[in-house]
C-alpha cells in the first residue's frame, strides 16, 4: 500500500450560512482519502490499482450507496470494519461569521468510541501513514503496528492538547510531520508568537518532558485558514497564502483534504524526508484541493472536481505566487 489513512468516517448535520445539510457524508479519513485518491490514482494504468487505503470502523448505518462512492473515487475500504448493531460516527455542527472555526453542537462518537484499529497485515510498511485526529494513544498503537512506513504524519486537534498532553507529545515525537492549526500550535507552546512557538514544538521544548525527551516532528505545518499556511523544516521557513475565493460554503474537511492532498504528492519523493522543492510543490497542491474542498456541502467539491478545472486553477495559483 502506497498510502495508509487513519480516520473518521462519518454522518454530518451542517448548518453555515449557504444553508444547511443533514447526514453529510463526512470525516476526517473521508476528505483526506478522497483527495489523496484524486491526485494518487491519476499515476496508475489500471483501475484495480487502489493505492489509498482507509482504516476505520463504521456501524451498520453506513450506506452502501456510500461505500461503493467511496470506492469509486479510488478507495481501497479492505481496512474499513463494520460493528453489527452499531451506528457511525455523527456529528452536527455549525460555521458563522467568517467560518474560522467550527462550532460543535453535538458529536456522537458511536462505533468509535471503544473502537482499536486493527490495520491490515499488507498495509503494515506504507510509504506513507497519515493518523488523522483520533486519541494519541489510538495513533500511538497505529505506530506499533506500523513500524515499517516509511513516512509518518499527522493531525490533532484543542481537545487532546486539553486532555491527553503527555501522550500528545509522545507521538508527536515519533512522526515525521505534523500538520496544526495556528490556535493548536499556540496552545502547545503557550506562545503567541507563531514561529516561535512552531519551533518550539519541532525541538521538543514545548512538549512534554521538553527537549531533554527528545525533538518534536522535523517538519511541522501550521495550518492558517484564510491566511494560508507555513511550514517548518530543518532547512528553514515556506509560507503560502489560501487561494482567494468567494465560494465559501462550507469548511468542514478542508484541513483533512489539505493533508491528503500533501501527503499523497509527498509520497513520490524519493527521500525519505521531502526536499524543501518537494514540500513547496505538495503544498501548493493541498491550498488548492482545500479551496475545491470549501465551495460546496460535504465532499461534494472533491467529488465532483474536474482536473482540467482543477489544473486550470492550479496555474492560477502559480501565476499568483510566483511560480509562473
Amino acid at each position: 500500500m502506497n498510502i495508509v489513512i487513519v480516520g473518521s468516517l462519518a454522518y454530518d448535520d451542517l448548518e453555515t450560512e449557504a444553508g444547511t445539510v443533514a447526514n453529510s457524508l463526512g470525516g476526517s479519513g473521508t476528505f483526506a482519502g478522497i483527495a489523496a485518491a484524486f491526485h494518487a490514482n491519476r499515476r496508475f494504468e489500471s483501475s484495480e490499482i487502489l493505492p489509498v487505503g482507509i482504516v476505520c470502523a463504521v456501524g451498520d448505518d453506513f450506506s452502501e450507496s456510500d461505500t461503493e462512492l467511496l470506492r469509486q473515487a479510488g478507495l481501497n475500504l479492505d481496512g474499513v470494519e463494520t460493528i453489527e448493531g452499531g451506528r457511525t460516527f455523527r456529528w452536527r455542527g455549525r460555521y458563522e461569521g467568517d467560518m474560522g472555526q467550527a462550532i460543535t453542537i453535538e458529536t456522537q462518537q458511536n462505533v468509535l468510541k471503544d473502537y482499536e484499529p486493527k490495520i491490515p497485515v499488507a498495509w503494515w510498511s506504507p510509504r506513507v501513514l497519515f493518523l488523522a485526529n483520533n486519541h494519541p494513544s489510538i495513533q500511538s498503537q497505529v505506530l506499533d503496528q506500523c513500524e515499517g512506513a516509511k513516512f509518518t504524519a499527522l493531525d490533532s486537534m484543542n481537545l487532546w492538547i486539553d486532555i491527553a498532553f503527555e501522550e500528545l507529545s509522545s507521538v508527536l515525537r515519533r512522526v515525521d510531520l505534523a500538520i496544526l492549526n495556528d490556535m493548536e500550535v499556540r496552545m502547545i507552546a503557550k506562545d503567541e508568537n507563531l514561529i516561535r512557538a512552531g519551533e518550539s514544538i519541532r525541538t521538543g521544548q514545548a512538549l512534554s518532558g521538553g527537549q531533554e525527551a527528545g525533538n518534536g516532528p522535523s517538519i511541522l505545518i501550521i495550518k492558517k485558514g484564510e491566511h494560508g499556511s507555513v511550514a517548518l523544516t530543518e532547512n528553514g521557513l515556506l509560507t503560502l497564502p489560501a487561494f482567494p475565493t468567494s465560494e465559501i460554503i462550507d469548511p468542514t474537511g478542508c484541513g483533512d483534504s489539505f493533508a491528503g492532498t500533501l501527503l499523497t504528492l509527498l509520497s513520490d519523493s524519493e527521500n525519505l524526508i521531502p526536499t524543501s522543492e518537494e514540500l513547496h510543490s505538495a503544498m501548493v497542491h493541498a491550498t488548492v484541493t482545500a479551496s475545491f474542498t470549501i465551495s460546496d456541502f460535504g465532499t461534494e467539491g472533491l467529488l465532483d472536481l474536474d482536473r482540467g478545472e482543477y489544473h486550470a486553477r492550479l496555474d492560477s495559483y502559480r501565476r499568483m505566487v510566483g511560480l509562473i
